[in-house]
């Protein structure tokens, strides 16, 4: 089993630019993923204006020096748009950023790689799985996630059904951070990339990615860690940090 990204969840605003990319430096798959919520994150907030000049900050730098992989994870009535296939106008300036890298040769790269959809209940039974499906290969070059939950399971069986390219995220707590126990075997592993959060810590995230590896087997996964980075519900960046570390140990020691 093979770690593709371990994502940071939720830094906000009081955390400078800086130390996202500090995060990042620590290793090449450590991913910042920022909520994007109408009302608690629409373009006259803090938060908002704090992710956009992250975004502007990695578009205007043709070097490598302030990058990170970035993602989105959209809530509430801005997933349900974009799954039935229109992208918020609020987000457009995400989804569209792109950076040029000055190596070898020059290339385009998207700011936000991916984009993690997590479908309220009454988008999950409503949305439009073939809008959703054109709209995920329209923006070709970034990776759509897809939250694997009981009120998802139908969505994702018709999703996967008419050939849509998405990968899935399981996470046993609901979003509620509580330790998973056990966790599931990937779903059709040969078709998507499969990721793993719920309660996720640093002091458990090597025991958790023990009992992962028992049932991902040699797929390659991704880690997710949000509520247990926090201290005084603020993203701790030296808890960050040590997740980060762990996971690492962890790799090297079960190589």
């Amino acid at each position: 089993m093979d770690i593709r990204y371990i994502t940071c969840s939720d830094p906000r605003n009081h955390n400078t630019h800086d130390e996202m990319f500090d995060l990042c430096k620590m290793d090449p798959r450590v991913e910042i993923a920022v909520q994007m919520h109408p009302g608690k994150v629409s373009p006259d907030t803090e938060r908002y204006k704090w992710i956009k000049q992250l975004v502007d900050k990695m578009s205007d730098d043709v070097t490598t020096k302030d990058v990170c992989n970035l993602a989105i994870h959209v809530n509430n009535d801005w997933c349900d748009d974009i799954c039935n296939g229109t992208v918020p106008v609020a987000l457009q300036p995400l989804f569209n950023a792109d950076r040029f890298i000055l190596q070898h040769i020059t290339c385009l790269q998207p700011v936000v790689k991916r984009i993690q959809l997590n479908m309220p209940q009454k988008t999950a039974e409503k949305f439009n799985p073939q809008k959703l499906k054109n709209l995920i290969e329209y923006y070709e070059d970034k990776e759509f996630i897809i939250q694997y939950k009981p009120t998802t399971v139908n969505a994702v069986q018709q999703l996967h059904k008419i050939g849509a390219n998405f990968s899935l995220l399981f996470d046993e707590s609901g979003g509620t951070g509580r330790d998973a126990g056990v966790w599931r075997a990937p779903v059709y592993p040969y078709f998507h990339y499969q990721g793993y959060s719920g309660g996720m810590s640093p002091e458990n995230v090597a025991d958790n990615l023990t009992k992962i590896s028992r049932v991902a087997g040699a797929h390659d996964i991704w880690i997710d860690a949000e509520g247990k980075l926090k201290t005084d519900d603020k993203f701790d960046v030296a808890r960050a940090k040590q997740y980060i570390q762990n996971a690492l140990r962890w790799e090297q020691k079960h190589r």
